[in-house]
């Protein structure tokens, strides 16, 4: 099954400053921290705590929207990635499977 958060309702929301974007995040229970470190060619990541917590990290040097967009594809592998696959730890994921199938459309 394809997740269209994309066209969805809480994407549109946030580009039009109707929702925070920390009130999407809360409503998630998912933790975010903005980084300023990361390199340009990593735009976020997501990492699944041992209890269960979710940490989704945006690169803190990406405009706004982008932030947005990445913040809705690391949502898409919380949703569908992390039930079925569990742990994972990876560099240079960008142009894997699991990774090209959620790109933004």
């Amino acid at each position: 099954m394809k997740i269209k958060l994309l066209d969805a309702p809480i994407l549109k929301a946030l580009l039009d400053d109707s929702m925070y974007f920390h009130d999407v995040m809360n409503a998630y229970g998912i933790k975010t921290s903005i980084a300023f470190n990361l390199p340009a060619a990593i735009y976020g990541f997501v990492y699944k705590g041992i209890k269960g917590n979710y940490l989704l990290v945006l690169n803190g040097n990406i405009n706004y929207k982008t932030q947005c967009e990445v913040f809705l594809h690391e949502i898409k592998h919380i949703i569908s990635d992390m039930p079925n696959i569990g742990y994972i730890i990876g560099l240079d994921m960008q142009h894997t499977v699991l990774e090209t199938e959620h790109m933004f459309v």
